[in-house]
């Protein structure tokens, strides 16, 4: 027997992206899987509030499956790290893809956002650090 999906899947507009949670321990990792532009930037946003309003030790972002990365996902990043920011919640990136280290980098907004490999690096945070500035090859 196949073991349950750890994930909660966002349904919405855009048929482009897929959107996963799971609770790992008191850290929540969040994955988007597709296109993240201005059609599915709202659904992206209320994903990632949804996942903060659980209150996790750490919410890492994984990026790794993303083949399109507009000004609007890197809004909904933006917006999220504030209101994480607000409520004392360390905000990661993992594994960021090409399409996102490009926006990231070409805004800078890679030294904003801490930067890890894997999602057990960025949920393990006493074993790992960052790389410098958030850089992680971006």
């Amino acid at each position: 027997m196949a073991s349950p999906n750890p994930f909660v899947q966002y349904d919405g507009p855009a048929a482009d992206l897929e959107i996963g949670t799971a609770s790992v321990g008191e850290a929540v990792a969040c994955s988007f899987v597709g296109n993240l532009h201005l059609d599915n930037e709202a659904q992206a946003g209320r994903a990632l509030g949804e996942a903060l309003a659980r209150c996790p030790t750490v919410l890492a972002v994984d990026l790794s499956a993303v083949r399109m990365f507009t000004s609007s996902g890197l809004n909904a990043l933006l917006v999220a790290r504030r209101a994480a920011d607000a409520d004392g919640v360390p905000l990661v990136l993992v594994a960021p893809s090409r399409s996102v280290r490009h926006v990231l980098q070409i805004t800078d907004a890679h030294r904003v956002f801490p930067i890890f490999p894997t999602v057990e690096q960025a949920l393990d945070r006493q074993n790992a650090s960052p790389s410098p500035d958030g850089a992680s090859g971006v």
